[in-house]
């Protein structure tokens, strides 16, 4: 008795430790009943800062590394834009549709944990320019626009390296926001060496992830967030605190789903346009793989 082939859609989630609660998640979404799964690689202390550098024009190297492996880049391009007779054929015996991939990068943790955090340890606090529900501490004030500046530091290097993704046909990447702190003050004394009340450390994620959305978006792509979900009164709610760092399966569940809620919501993103040349060339009777030869005068 034959048995009916289910495909699976796979999410490629790459980056820091924050990748990790999503390896070996499969499950199915709840608009069409289709199973999603993620492919993850985890990079030791990636950072946004370290993900690509403009002066160079590189990527951080384990993360090709992961895309080559999962054959999303063959020979410094895109796999599902190649007009290549080898992608091709790669593609025909896998047997499913080529679409742009589902990428979700993880990075901005160590970033705020690390050089950000050690501007206001347990002797500053400072004033966001948005709205948040965290109390001002009665201790002196640094300045929002060496915040600003710092923080701007860390991002501009990762999005120029998004800019430079959706150039190379990569349109449905996303970032996923840094999750909200630890309410554990000593399992921070135990990361840093030092004390950082938890409004602070948690004021001081939501400044860097209302940066991140805005830098995310000036290329048009999308982060990840259910920072309302993960809270209460804006600090992590204690079922989602797993070990001080990262958030539990379920928690990463939320984030994937919302990931899949918005890639359905923006199909037009799907179309394949060099791949629907080869298949109008096909259709034509003509050689897919050579170019179209122009009219005689």
């Amino acid at each position: 008795m034959d048995t009916e082939l289910e495909a699976v859609l796979p999410v490629y989630i790459v980056g820091d430790s924050h990748s990790l609660p999503y390896r070996n998640m499969v499950f199915r979404e709840r608009w069409t009943g289709a199973w999603v799964m993620a492919r993850t690689k985890y990079i030791p202390g990636a950072t946004a800062r370290e993900f690509y550098d403009p002066a160079t024009g590189e990527f951080h190297p384990d993360f090709i590394a992961f895309l080559e492996y999962e054959g999303l880049v063959r020979n410094g391009r895109a796999t599902h834009l190649s007009m290549d007779e080898v992608d091709f054929a790669i593609a025909k015996a896998v047997g499913q549709a080529v679409r742009p991939p589902l990428i979700m990068i993880t990075v901005g943790e160590i970033d705020v944990r690390g050089p950000l955090l050690q501007l206001l340890k347990d002797t500053h606090d400072f004033v966001p320019p948005f709205a948040t529900t965290l109390p001002l501490l009665d201790k002196p004030l640094v300045p929002w626009d060496l915040i600003d500046e710092a923080i701007e530091a860390r991002l501009r290097p990762f999005v120029a390296g998004l800019d430079q993704l959706v150039k190379a046909g990569f349109k449905r990447v996303y970032v996923q926001s840094v999750v909200p702190p630890t309410r554990q003050e000593a399992r921070i004394r135990e990361l840093q060496n030092y004390d950082c009340p938890v409004s602070v450390r948690t004021k001081l994620v939501q400044a860097f992830n209302w940066k991140l959305a805005q830098k995310v978006r000036s290329v048009n792509l999308f982060t990840v967030d259910r920072w309302p979900d993960l809270t209460e009164g804006d600090l992590l709610r204690p079922e989602f605190d797993f070990d001080g760092v990262h958030l539990p399966p379920k928690g990463a569940r939320l984030l994937l789903e919302s990931l899949i809620d918005h890639a359905i919501d923006s199909r037009g993103l799907v179309a394949n346009h060099p791949r629907y040349e080869l298949y109008y060339r096909m259709a034509c009777g003509l050689d897919p793989f050579q170019p179209t030869k122009p009219n005689a005068a």
